[in-house]
């Protein structure tokens, strides 16, 4: 930094030149000028952030001078110097931006103290420019993005919103221009954003979802081609592709340290760049047909984390004891499908499908009539499931194309039956979410709204994670979890305002606020007056 002292008096410049050791306070250059037409110069042919400036010279204020340097040389914060304690300084020396006012003679502690403050907060200005152009960056590329094909088709994969089996699966993939085949293998990367480290309005928090999203294409594309995705439920994946046998080959050289390495990279780059807060779950390869099921576990895994963030977590399968391709066929019966479906098991209910696909393929016996059988079966299960969890099919989408396509092998009815059955298991989860954990955030935040809670602490009662309940909150309700616990607190902040005689202060701590400063700020963004002014009007009202 550059520091420029100016003022008539000789023995004053040489006074702040020599008080100090300027570079042990990290500055670099010390220039001088004794008059305003000198400084202006210096000004015009460096790049200057300090200045301290005496008020009474016989050409032209100090005042004047500040006046112009603001205009040209913006980044640039002043100290004034004067012998008169006069009140009209004092104001006009505010008016201008000035960082401080100091009578001579200066106390050297004191202008240390002021010099120390100007430059920290020269360095808050010069992050905050970093931030706004990185900011603008993603802004006009966010502007400019315009909604992709290949996109479009991860998500009615995920969603499960095309028929992933057979002639259905193969037009959908050639038409979308993925680059892929039914056969390659994908492997998903949910990326949490649990929560902003610095407040972001909606729009911001949008354009920083987007900077998340190129960030994780940056740092996960160096190992495989692939896609991040939002899902239609606003769950951000880190897709990656590897294509044919020479994909799976490659697969193998993926160690888990390698992507984990990579995955903590991606966070900490978030942390600093994006003041978000990610976790990494990362999935397995898996053929395309059975991605969805894939994301969904992970989708699982998100819900159920409440204690470790900032990491990369590896999916586990969670039911290691199911029936293998080699147990007898008798073992293999459908019933054990309608029991995991009823229990809430969607992995167990997947594997058991592929299992009984693996075990009949090795069936020399089995013949078409056989698979017409258990197709009908299992759509027998599936309307049974319906009826006893009082379902209305009509709500699950395309459940009449996926009960009327024609199943024509044992491959085909695999990738049928675990997308069947996972879009009738998702539809009673969500079902069973809507009511129960939305209402008893609602009630936890309404009978502790007088004390110091967070969104973790709701999420923390109703057993989620914060982000995936925010999710959640923010689907059925359509408000932000944090906006609307505010709100809670603000609306009895009212209540005791209105009724009680309690300190303004009082009240604050009383709803949860250890910070009044803060409380007010909230208050006066909701009702737009202060909690002071508020009580004065509803007063004069009564």
């Amino acid at each position: 930094m550059r520091l420029l002292i100016v003022d008539d008096e000789q023995f004053a410049v040489e006074g702040l030149l020599y008080c100090c050791d300027w570079k042990a306070y990290g500055i670099e250059e010390v220039l001088t000028a004794n008059r305003a037409d000198k400084a202006r110069e210096l000004l015009n042919d460096h790049r200057i952030e300090l200045l301290i400036c005496d008020i009474e010279m016989p050409d032209e204020d100090g005042l004047s001078l500040v006046g112009w340097v603001r205009e040209h040389s913006p980044w640039t914060e002043s100290i004034f110097l004067t012998c008169h304690s006069e009140f009209s300084y004092a104001k006009k020396a505010v008016n201008l931006g000035s960082f401080d006012y100091l009578l001579k003679p200066v106390d050297t502690d004191e202008l240390l103290s002021a010099v120390s403050g100007m430059m920290a907060a020269i360095r808050e200005k010069e992050e905050y420019e970093s931030y706004n152009q990185m900011y603008h960056k993603y802004l006009n590329l966010w502007q400019q993005e315009k909604p992709k094909r290949v996109e479009r088709f991860w998500q009615d994969l995920l969603s499960r919103s095309i028929l992933s089996f057979g002639d259905f699966f193969d037009r959908e993939l050639a038409g979308a221009g993925v680059g892929l085949n039914p056969e390659d293998q994908v492997l998903p990367i949910l990326i949490s954003i649990e929560e902003w480290s610095k407040p972001l309005s909606p729009r911001d928090q949008e354009i920083m979802e987007y900077a998340v999203k190129k960030a994780a294409e940056e740092c996960f594309i160096e190992e495989y081609p692939g896609e991040a995705v939002t899902d239609k439920s606003g769950v951000l994946f880190f897709l990656l592709y590897a294509g044919g046998a020479e994909g799976e080959r490659e697969t193998k050289k993926l160690s888990i340290q390698r992507l984990t390495a990579i995955g903590k990279r991606f966070i900490q780059a978030c942390q600093e760049l994006f003041y978000s807060i990610v976790t990494c779950y990362v999935g397995s390869f898996k053929p395309l047909q059975e991605l969805p099921g894939m994301c969904e576990s992970l989708k699982i895994m998100e819900r159920d984390n409440i204690s470790r963030t900032q990491s990369v977590l590896l999916y586990l399968p969670q039911d290691q004891l199911l029936l293998s391709p080699d147990s007898n066929s008798e073992d293999i019966l459908l019933g054990d499908l309608i029991s995991y479906m009823l229990n809430g098991k969607r992995e167990s209910a997947v594997q058991f499908i592929h299992n009984l696909a693996a075990k009949l393929e090795a069936d020399p016996c089995f013949q078409g009539r056989h698979l017409d059988a258990l197709h009908q079966d299992t759509l027998q299960i599936i309307y049974h499931f319906l009826q006893v969890r009082g379902i209305n099919a009509g709500s699950i989408a395309l459940f009449t194309d996926w009960t009327t396509a024609r199943i024509r092998g044992l491959l085909q009815y695999r990738h049928w039956a675990e997308g069947i059955v996972s879009a009738v298991m998702e539809a009673e989860f969500e079902r069973q979410e809507k009511g129960g954990v939305i209402e008893r955030s609602i009630r936890y935040i309404q009978q502790h709204v007088e004390e110091e809670i967070s969104r973790a602490s709701v999420a923390d009662y109703v057993g989620l994670n914060p982000a995936y309940l925010s999710r959640l909150f923010k689907k059925e309700t359509g408000q932000i979890l944090i906006d609307f616990l505010i709100s809670v607190k603000l609306d009895r902040t009212r209540e005791l305002l209105d009724t009680t005689d309690m300190p303004v202060s009082a009240i604050a701590q009383q709803v949860g606020y250890s910070n009044f400063s803060h409380f007010t700020k909230m208050f006066r963004k909701q009702f737009g007056v202060n909690p002071q002014e508020y009580r004065k009007v509803t007063k004069r009202i009564d």
